[in-house]
């Protein structure tokens, strides 16, 4: 693979129902098909086991379940363009500062919580390509500087990763 031209459009599901629009050269198109007019060759998109509180309401930055990942996936493969899947583990933004556990793995063991990210992963990936996306790249764990999944132990990361990378 040469040079990747790509963008995150996760919030472009969030973003369609809060009525946004797009143009180009003063032209209203659909955001996909402006971005592969533009020479975006890849598509990057945010996944969360649970973006929802116990109520139900998102969290917001996009509310990328499975579900919606995979509309979006769809859009970004129909426009011609590959996808990236940035696998989180967490329920919400995952970054230096921030590493938290999914809500469903809170209390697991280290194995535990090991074989329900490798079984995050595989579904994920397994229901992607079942709805015709063949994914061409993926990001196991987002900004883990600090850690992943709620694990800060560098040997507990690193069995994370290796069992996101396995299941890829």
């Amino acid at each position: 693979m040469g040079f990747v031209k790509g963008m995150d459009v996760s919030m472009a599901k969030a973003l369609g129902a809060h009525g946004a629009s797009y143009y180009l050269d003063g032209q209203q198109d659909d955001l996909f098909r402006i971005l592969k007019k533009c020479g975006t060759d890849m598509i990057r998109l945010r996944i969360w086991p649970d973006p929802y509180d116990a109520s139900g309401a998102p969290y917001g930055g996009g509310n990328n379940d499975l579900q919606t990942t995979v509309e979006l996936a769809q859009r970004a493969k129909s426009s011609g363009m590959e996808v990236l899947l940035d696998f989180q583990y967490s329920d919400f933004w995952a970054d230096p500062k921030k590493q938290r556990v999914p809500k469903q793995w809170e209390g697991m063991s280290l194995e535990e919580k090991t074989s329900a990210l490798s079984e995050f992963t595989e579904e994920s990936l397994n229901t992607l390509l079942d709805a015709g996306v063949d994914v061409g790249m993926v990001q196991v764990g987002n900004e883990i500087n600090n850690g992943m999944a709620g694990e800060t132990d560098e040997a507990n990361v690193y069995q994370l990763l290796k069992a996101g990378s396995a299941a890829v």
